[in-house]
Parts: structure tokens; C-alpha cells; sequence
């Protein structure tokens, strides 16, 4: 990702930050260089200065409800100009729609699966009832194909969430059925930003590629993880096994999957995943690989906020050229003391947001700092 400040006049330089895990593709002619004032430059004293968010403390309900529609479907993918791929989508898009509603409401989401598998959703970070929380043997029937089921509740917490697929997950999530979640706050408090951008973070496994897996249990080893080199074999046990203990500990009671296809047998019970190897050769963010990642384009002076989100099984450690920035807000709750860097590490599962104030005119980057994952099939940068 690049940020870039071209020639114009006054505060109305624009700055352009191209977002992406990796790095800039395009030659780009030089940016003639601005006159700064030295006081201006490399300092956070403004940064420091601003307030935090506001902390959730009571919720007074809106009386609203706010109804999404959700067709769970396959559908072609491209990640990048001349690769593509199948992909599981939300709508028809990777990421899914994004979710968006206020302290207080009702969120309503009517999922239809248009899959040839079952599926369900989970709401990843949200209080939510148990009967809401998208996990088949455990708290729901799986949604079989052709069947709709409406999740409905309460957003009682503002904040940056996901939700995905809770059903044979490694597979469906891998091949992008998930979105963002953002609940927004009833009492916004005294921060207030002037552009807000949001950054899903995945991972994608693209066969015939460089690093690419061709074919299922090629490689035992969760590789390519986090640092580019093989981990440690992880015997967790496959999904169906999993399942079946689950349902084997409710037999008290009805059981709520009776007739469940349940995923197939997997060979040998290898370990790790036996699905797709999580090899990932391909990163996005919100489902483009750079050059195609989207640019973050704001004014000199302006305060961004950026959310970030990441649903792959990378970790990403994410640096922001020219800038420092702070991070307001971890899994949806506020800090009190935001923290002024310029890196922060967004694991997986984790959601982080930062922002910054654009005032070093130029072009910069904004990339995770694992390298391997500034490549396109092993090729840096881009494709």
C-alpha cells in the first residue's frame, strides 16, 4: 500500500495510501517534495493530543431493527488482474456485505444457503443467545441447501466484529464466506474522524501457482502460516470427529442434528487441515491482492480512522510508512490509553483500530511486515 501526496495547492494535497499485504507493483513518476514546516514533521505531539473512544456502558434500545438478506452461493473470484479462482461468497462478494448498525438495535439477517454443502453463520466477538451463536451440533441445526434461517439480536456493544461460517470452517472460510461487522456507538463522545476505511485481512490457496497446494493431503504440515516455513504438525482431529463428540455429549437431550450430513470421512485423520493445507499463496485485503487492492485516498490534515479485521490463519503485523498511528480499539473495546506505534500485530481472529493524522506529505507504503506475504505465488511485489 502506498501513500502519496501529489503536487497541488495549499491543504488540499490529497495523500493516497494503496493498501495491500503487499508491496507497490507500479513505477510511479517522483513526487515533487512539498515545503513542510520542520516543526510539523516526524512529531505526535497532535497525534498524542487526541481524545479516546467512548466506552459502552449502558445501551438504551432504539426500537430499530435493521434486516440484512444473505445468500450463501458460489460464485468466480478474481484476486488479481488474470487469477481467479471458486470461491464461497456472501452476495456474490468476498468479503460479504459489511454489517452495519447503532447501539441498541436489532440486527435481523436472513441467510439463505445456496451452497451444495450445509453452512451456518457465527458472530464473531458479539454477545449474542446461545440459540444465535452459528455453531452446528452445538448451538443450531446446520443450514442445509436451499434452506433459509434467520439470526436476530441485539448489537450491544460498538465495535469492529466479524462474521463467517461456522460449518466445515477451514474450507469455507479459506474460500472467503465471511464479512465485517461494525456496530456503531449510540454517544459517539468527543473523537471524531474525517475519513474511516476498513481492511479484512485473508488468505487464499491457489493451486499451480508458486507455494499453491495441487491437490488435498499433499503437505501434512501447516505451513506458510506466519513466517513462511513449516510449523509444527498440530493433531486436532478433523471436523466430523469433532462434531460427533459434540453430539455425543448432548445425548441427554434431543438432539438438534438429527439427519445432518455431516462433512466426509477424511483420509487417515491427517493432521493439520486436511482441506486445503492453509498454504496460502495469495493475501488480500477485503478479497484483492495488490496491484488490485483499493487505495486509501484522504486530505493533508485529515484524521482517518482504518478498522482492521483478520480472518485468515496469518499473522500480520501491520507497518504504515511516513506515519506513526495509534491504536484506539482491540476486539471491539476501547482503550482507555490509546498506544502510539507505528506496527501493530493483528493475529488471527483479532480486530484492531487504529488511526493516524495525515500530515507528512508523500507516498507511502502501508504493508504487513511478514514479507512472504507481500507476494503474489512467491513473486515480490505483486504479480
Amino acid at each position: 500500500m502506498v501513500t502519496r501526496f501529489p503536487t497541488t495547492i495549499g491543504l488540499l494535497v490529497s495523500l493516497t495510501i494503496l493498501v495491500s499485504c503487499t508491496s507497490v507493483h507500479k513505477q510511479e513518476p517522483p513526487v515533487k517534495q512539498q515545503s513542510v514546516a520542520p516543526e510539523s514533521i516526524l512529531t505526535t505531539t497532535k497525534l498524542r493530543k487526541l481524545p479516546a473512544l467512548n466506552e459502552t456502558d449502558t445501551i438504551p434500545l432504539t426500537n430499530q431493527v435493521r434486516e440484512f438478506k444473505l445468500e450463501a452461493k458460489e460464485a468466480r473470484w478474481q484476486l488479481v488482474s488474470g487469477v481467479e479462482t471458486n470461491a464461497y461468497t456472501f452476495n456474490g462478494t468476498v468479503p460479504g456485505p459489511t454489517i452495519r448498525a447503532k447501539e441498541g438495535d436489532i440486527i435481523r439477517v436472513i441467510l439463505k444457503n445456496s451452497l451444495t454443502e450445509e453452512t451456518s453463520i457465527h458472530w464473531h466477538g458479539l454477545h449474542v443467545p446461545n440459540l444465535m451463536d452459528g455453531v452446528p451440533s452445538f448451538t443450531q441445526h446446520a443450514i442445509k441447501p436451499g434452506e433459509t434461517f434467520t439470526y436476530e439480536f441485539l448489537a450491544n456493544h460498538a465495535g469492529t466484529y466479524m462474521y463467517h461460517s461456522h460449518f466445515n470452517s477451514i474450507e469455507q472460510i479459506d474460500k472467503g464466506l465471511y464479512g465485517l461487522l461494525v456496530i456503531d456507538p449510540q454517544n459517539p463522545g468527543e473523537l471524531k474522524h474525517d475519513k474511516e476505511y476498513t481492511m479484512m485481512f485473508g488468505g487464499w490457496n491457489i493451486p499451480n501457482q508458486a507455494g499453491g497446494q495441487t491437490k488435498q493431503g499433499q503437505n501434512d504440515s501447516m505451513s506458510g502460516m506466519s513466517k513462511g516455513s513449516a510449523l509444527g504438525i498440530k493433531k486436532k482431529g478433523d471436523i466430523r470427529s469433532l462434531m460427533e463428540h459434540g453430539m455425543e455429549d448432548k445425548k441427554s437431550t434431543p438432539d438438534p442434528h438429527a439427519g445432518m450430513n455431516m462433512p466426509s470421512e477424511s483420509p487417515d485423520n491427517k493432521p493439520g487441515s486436511t482441506v486445503m493445507e492453509m498454504d496460502y499463496n495469495y493475501w488480500t485485503i477485503n478479497g484483492k491482492s495488490f496491484p488490485d487492492t483499493s487505495p486509501i485516498e484522504v486530505k493533508y490534515g485529515e484524521i482517518v480512522r482504518i478498522r482492521l479485521a483478520n480472518i485468515s490463519n496469518g499473522i500480520h503485523p501491520m507497518h504504515l510508512h511516513g506515519h506513526d498511528f495509534r491504536i484506539i480499539a482491540k476486539d471491539g473495546h476501547p482503550l482507555t490509553t490509546p498506544q502510539v506505534v507505528n506496527t501493530v500485530t493483528v493475529n488471527p481472529g483479532e480486530t484492531y483500530d487504529i488511526d493516524f493524522i495525515a500530515d507528512n506529505p508523500g507516498q507511502w507504503l502501508f504493508h504487513c511486515h511478514e514479507l512472504h506475504h507481500t507476494t503474489n505465488a512467491d513473486v515480490e511485489p505483486g504479480v
